[in-house]
Formats: C-alpha cells, sequence, structure tokens
C-alpha cells in the first residue's frame, strides 16, 4: 500500500473549507495511513502545512513542516492540536495558502505560541514555538475551524511571485 498524494480543496467559499472539524476519537489505521499521505502531499507541493479539511476530511488533524529549509526540518503530525498560550507581541508577515491559489497577503499573527497536541503514537505532547512555526500552527488551526486566511489578509500582489503555501 504506497503513500497517495491527495487532491487539495481550494476556494474561498468551499464548505468543507467552511467547517469546524471534528475531534479524533481514536487513533487508527485510517487516520495512520492519512497522515502519511498529508505528508507525502505536503512535500508534493512544497507546502508548509496540510490540514484534513484541505483534503476534504473535516477532522481536527494537520501537519506542520517545522524549521522548514533548515538541516532540522520535521513534519508533525498535529491531532486534535490546542493552542494553550500566545504572545503578546503580533508579527505580520506574508502568507498563502495551498486552497487559494496565487493569492497572498499580509496576516497579523501571535510571534509566539505554546500547542499541545496528540501524536499519532497517542502521545499527548506540548511545544513552544515562535516566528514561522507559530504562524503555521495559526494558520492550520484555522482551517481546522473554517477559517482562512482571506478572511484576515491585507492582500499583496502576486504577480511574477512564488510564495509558498501553508
Amino acid at each position: 500500500m504506497g503513500m497517495a498524494v491527495l487532491k487539495i480543496e481550494t476556494g474561498v467559499d468551499n464548505k468543507i473549507l467552511r467547517t469546524k472539524s471534528a475531534t479524533i476519537k481514536r487513533i487508527d489505521k485510517k487516520i495512520k495511513k492519512l497522515i502519511a499521505d498529508m505528508k507525502e502531499t505536503t512535500l508534493a507541493v512544497d507546502g508548509l502545512g496540510l490540514a484534513a479539511p484541505q483534503i476534504g476530511q473535516d477532522i481536527r488533524l494537520f501537519i506542520a513542516r517545522l524549521n522548514y529549509g533548515t538541516p532540522n526540518e520535521l513534519m508533525v503530525p498535529m491531532i486534535n492540536a490546542e493552542i494553550l498560550a500566545f504572545s503578546e507581541d503580533m508579527q505580520e508577515e506574508e502568507e498563502g495558502c495551498l486552497s487559494l491559489p496565487k493569492r497572498f497577503g499580509i496576516v497579523n499573527r501571535h510571534a509566539a505560541l505554546t500547542v499541545s497536541y496528540t501524536d499519532e503514537r497517542n502521545t499527548l505532547r506540548t511545544l513552544k514555538l515562535e516566528g514561522l512555526n507559530a504562524r503555521i500552527i495559526q494558520h492550520e488551526i484555522d482551517h481546522l475551524n473554517g477559517i482562512l486566511i482571506a478572511d484576515k489578509m491585507k492582500e499583496v500582489d502576486a504577480t511574477g511571485r512564488k510564495g509558498r503555501g501553508i
């Protein structure tokens, strides 16, 4: 059983992208296969993250590609992730989204956060993240809550740009 590259749902009015995702009750073979396919898809599209709603599944699961572009890059699946604390300081940075191709905008997000999640081995974990890593988590959790960057961003001109989608 090989891994698959999954179709990414797109569109600002797409119903699945606007649905609040359901909590995952148990981590079974199906979830583990989905995680493997989502990792493969994230790499195939060179994304920084991928939430289950983006591949048509309304469950609280996403892949975060942490430490992007460094030797310590990790693909971290997060199940039922919850942000426990935010920094007061905010950062405005440009973001794109795999579900909104060719749209880029400035999004204001917390500069650092603490996130708790369950990993694929059913272990509860907590991470303190900042910068791009913290931004990815906020972007993906928004997806689980039916929120898209289109709701938050100041548009920037995307002509001739090659930004990365989260």
